[in-house]
């Protein structure tokens, strides 16, 4: 019992963040992101995936040593880890989802702020004429 434990800890202490790290970031730099940006998916990705790897890898890894024989030990685990890659990819698209919509609140604000700042600059040299003036022009301009 306790060999299977170390096996089962050995593989959730060193298998699982190295081979999430690898997934989620080659997925991210595969898809045409950035290396900062594949950092940023990692970051968002591997935490949540390790602990959900514990609550599954650590049951499927000790049933496959205690009762599965040594020669159906890779099929078992190909199968669960089919389930596992799908998950794995769920993960991936939300996070990419979840950065697309940083990413377009992100403009949103930048053309918001470049608004504000046009009307500031017209507010400067005569402040309220000078900011009705425009606002009078920029109507007529668009009719």
């Amino acid at each position: 019992m306790l060999s299977i434990a170390v096996k089962v800890g050995i593989n959730q202490l060193l298998f699982t963040p190295i081979f999430n790290v690898y997934f989620f970031g080659s997925q991210a730099l595969l898809s045409g992101d950035s290396l900062a940006e594949a950092w940023r998916r990692v970051c968002n990705t591997v935490p949540v995936s390790v602990v959900n790897s514990c609550k599954l890898w650590p049951a499927v890894t000790a049933f496959s040593f205690a009762f599965v024989p040594f020669e159906y030990r890779s099929i078992f685990g190909g199968v669960i880890a089919v389930g596992w890659q799908t998950y794995l990819s769920f993960l991936n698209a939300r996070a990419e989802r979840t950065e697309l919509l940083r990413q377009r609140e992100e403009k949103e604000k930048e053309k918001e702020k470049e608004r504000e700042g046009k009307v500031v600059r017209l507010q400067k040299p005569g402040a309220a004429t000078a900011t009705a003036t425009a606002t009078v022009t920029s109507m007529t301009a668009a009719v």
